[in-house]
């Protein structure tokens, strides 16, 4: 979701505002230009991104893997049971807190590259310049953005995972499962949520040679085995649908 850098803008014959093949075909070594211009574009859309900084991000544990920059798709992800815009008063920034925590039990730091509140603050999650983890096994290429709600139907889980593993993960996912099909915090995204995520991903198109927008589990049943992803839901692909429509970018191909 969820990493930013680029070589001196001058170097590239190129300043800030200019165009998307301008900054990508900029000099690996200096991509931290277009983290800022990109933060500022959005700040003068009236969206002041909330940076790791300021939500006090704990550092990666390990290092991370440099981006080689060529980002062409854009994947969408929905937070899962453990977030309800309905039922949870938590700020952004406990709730990017939280994510955190959850994806550093597996991974070096927050899988994607921003994340997307309920009242509508964009936050940076992992910094752009370092490849994510949010598509297993396939995250080249790929920005991350996770929309900090449950976009799931009710007991959708169960429909689309259960069906997919073997005995032992039924076993070992059932109580997760049983949550899911009974629980109350199922939600559609805000209005405000979804306005910031459009200006989100309009302006990461300016700056990168993005083709194509899909859901997590479009990208997920590319990979053999992991047919059943759910997310990011039933609600969160009906935004997916309507982000790939405003914006004319195609479907996840590979």
């Amino acid at each position: 979701m969820a990493d930013y850098e680029i070589e001196h803008w001058t170097s590239a014959r190129t300043v800030p505002g200019s165009s998307k093949d301008d900054a990508v075909s900029v000099s690996v070594n200096n991509r931290a230009a277009t983290r800022q211009v990109i933060i500022t574009r959005l700040k003068q859309k009236g969206y002041a991104l909330l940076e790791r900084s300021s939500w006090h991000a704990k550092p990666p544990r390990n290092a991370l893997t440099p981006t080689n920059w060529d980002y062409q798709d854009i994947v969408i992800h929905h937070a899962g049971h453990s977030y309800s815009c309905a039922v949870d008063e938590q700020g952004a920034i406990e709730q990017i807190q939280k994510a955190q925590g959850y994806d550093m039990r597996k991974f070096y730091d927050i899988g994607y590259h921003y994340a997307v509140s309920c009242p509508g603050e964009l936050i940076e999650a992992r910094d752009i310049r370092f490849t994510g983890s949010h598509v297993a096994g396939d995250n080249t290429g790929k920005i991350g953005i996770v929309l900090l709600e449950n976009l799931a139907e009710a007991g959708e889980a169960w429909q689309q995972e259960y069906s997919q593993k073997s005995l032992w993960q039924k076993l070992k996912g059932s109580l997760d499962i049983a949550r899911d099909a009974v629980a109350i915090d199922h939600a559609i995204p805000t209005r405000a949520q979804i306005d910031a995520l459009s200006i989100l991903v309009g302006t990461l198109l300016e700056f990168f040679n993005v083709a194509a927008l899909g859901g997590h589990r479009e990208y997920q049943r590319l990979a053999p085995g992991n047919e059943g992803r759910a997310c990011p839901g039933r609600y969160g692909m009906q935004v997916v649908e309507d982000m790939r429509a405003k914006f004319g970018l195609a479907a996840p191909s590979k």
